[in-house]
């Protein structure tokens, strides 16, 4: 039985069509120990995507990075309890949300973006973090990102999705970070999204996290072949409810304008449901049978079209 359904903001007149992977590396190159809460770095580049500029909040009086080369700042939480502790257990601290490392990923118009991966090096000072953190506005950040460290013989994944420093006398930059993405949520949004990088458990107010070779993994995909959208047709219809919790979506008809023909396409475009012609003021559409995923309902007048995006997850 479909649990969640939920419509999003409108979505142009399209389907998902040749999405182009990308893998997007952010060097910090540029970033000195004067150049500001924000990377100077220029962002990495994907058609269809714009990569917005690393900044730090949280950081007090702290304005500057303290290293070259990479986004590092201190003034994180306290909480490591010894100076060679290698037990997650004996950390005493917890995640502020008020300071982060943030960034931002803005589709195009036209566009729909798919992440399946978020990879980085971290690093720490002597009296650095211990523990870190990824979350997205995909949660409002409320829930850690899912976390794996591959290989990495000083990283480990405890709690819930937490990353933690083993070695306390390893300072040295490990690559091994993982953050892998999936679901409805990271598959085919059109709207920014955010992520925020946490760090906390560090053993002095001087204490540094630095993370370096942030790297996006995905697809963008043009939204392209339906045809154009008519402003006015689109604000005629409403598709609803939000949530759905038996299967059943109503599309409503505010000024009962005449369709010539309401089709359910899949991402690939592929008709996965037709309703004939009808002016009818609610129009019901039975999904119950539809897998989990996102689709589009496509509502034709004469030559006029709208498409509204829905997500479906049982």
């Amino acid at each position: 039985m479909i649990k969640k359904l939920l419509t999003t903001a409108l979505v142009s007149s399209a389907l998902f069509m040749g999405a182009q992977s990308f893998t997007a590396n952010y060097s910090f190159a540029s970033i000195s120990t004067t150049s500001g809460l924000i990377d100077p770095t220029p962002s990495p580049t994907a058609t269809g995507l714009t990569f917005g500029s690393f900044s730090a909040a949280g950081t007090g009086t702290v304005t500057n990075p303290n290293a070259s080369g990479r986004f590092s700042f201190t003034n994180w939480s306290i909480g490591s309890t010894s100076l060679t502790a290698s037990t997650y257990s004996t950390m005493t601290g917890s995640l502020d949300t008020a300071k982060y490392y943030k960034v931002s990923l803005t589709p195009s118009a036209g566009y729909f973006v798919s992440l399946t991966n978020i990879s980085f090096k971290a690093q720490r000072s002597g009296t650095g973090i211990r523990s870190y953190a990824v979350r997205s506005s995909a949660s409002s950040f409320t829930t850690n990102l899912p976390a794996s460290v591959g290989t990495s013989t000083n990283l480990s994944v405890q709690g819930s999705n937490e990353f933690f420093w083993v070695d306390d006398a390893v300072t040295t930059g490990k690559i091994g970070s993982e953050i892998n993405l999936s679901g409805a949520s990271y598959t085919g949004f059109s709207s920014p999204m955010t992520f925020k990088f946490y760090g906390w458990n560090a053993e002095a107010s001087g204490g540094t996290f630095s993370i370096d070779s942030v790297t996006f993994s995905g697809s963008v995909s043009l939204a392209t072949g339906i045809g154009s959208l008519n402003f006015d047709l689109n604000s005629n219809f409403n598709v609803y409810p939000v949530p759905c919790n038996d299967g059943v979506i109503f599309i409503e008809n505010k000024h009962a304008i005449e369709v010539s023909k309401i089709e359910l396409m899949d991402v690939l475009g592929n008709v996965v449901l037709s309703n004939q012609a009808t002016n009818e003021s609610k129009i019901k559409l039975n999904l119950a049978d539809l897998p989990s995923g996102n689709y589009f309902v496509k509502m034709s007048s004469g030559k006029q079209v709208s498409v509204k995006k829905i997500v479906v997850i049982k």
